[in-house]
């Protein structure tokens, strides 16, 4: 179990970079883009942002902020788990990047309508503080699905073509671990700053 345990961390430490390095690129890929467009045709942007307010319905306090944060990313690392056990390789990857991609799209339009200095700010004390641990939840989240998946494709072909195929290290019980152990409480830890702590950083803006 320790032994399993060790190599499923190694992974996760590999994806972490990876996952990382693909949160920059695409947040300033996307920012950039949504700036733009937002400059020449703001109502395109308008028009999206109305769409995911619409799929988000505002909280009401803290708690209910914190609560529906809370249901909604967990139940994206999750979806992220079941993913993983359809084999085909990658899937699992969409909602991590389509979630780096939104952080670039409101950054994109913080900059177009408040300025340079306003998306900073925003990134800085609305996005980075819980960003940090949201994003690292779904990127160990990712880690253990693409282990399953891996393991789900070996033995397919293990079973069809080659009996001798490299068998995988996969550990059910160390992925559960791991998954109850790191995913959920570094993702409730991040509701938590974005449901309390984010809107008072956030007031700092506008005042």
């Amino acid at each position: 179990m320790k032994k399993r345990l060790k190599y499923h961390l190694n992974v996760i430490g590999q994806y972490l970079l990876i996952g990382w390095l693909i949160f920059i690129v695409m947040t300033i890929l996307v920012g950039l883009l949504s700036y733009i467009v937002m400059k020449s045709n703001p109502h395109f942007i308008r028009g999206i942002m109305s769409g995911l307010s619409a799929k988000f319905p505002g909280a009401t306090d803290n708690w209910h902020a914190f609560w529906v944060i809370l249901l909604n990313n967990e139940r994206v690392t999750f979806t992220m788990m079941l993913v993983g056990m359809i084999p085909i390789p990658f899937l699992y990857w969409i909602s991590y990047v389509v979630t780096c991609a939104s952080v670039g799209l409101v950054l994109g339009i913080y900059a177009a309508k408040l300025g340079l200095s306003s998306a900073f700010g925003a990134f800085v004390l609305g996005i980075l503080p819980h960003g940090i641990f949201e994003m690292s939840g779904m990127i160990v989240a990712v880690a253990l699905a693409a282990q399953v998946n891996k393991a789900l494709r070996q033995s397919i072909k293990r079973f069809f073509a080659n009996p001798q195929y490299e068998k995988s290290p996969l550990d059910a019980k160390a992925i559960a671990v791991q998954y109850f152990g790191i995913v959920v409480p570094v993702i409730a830890f991040a509701a938590i700053i974005e449901g309390f702590i984010t809107p008072v950083l956030l007031r700092l803006i506008v005042q």
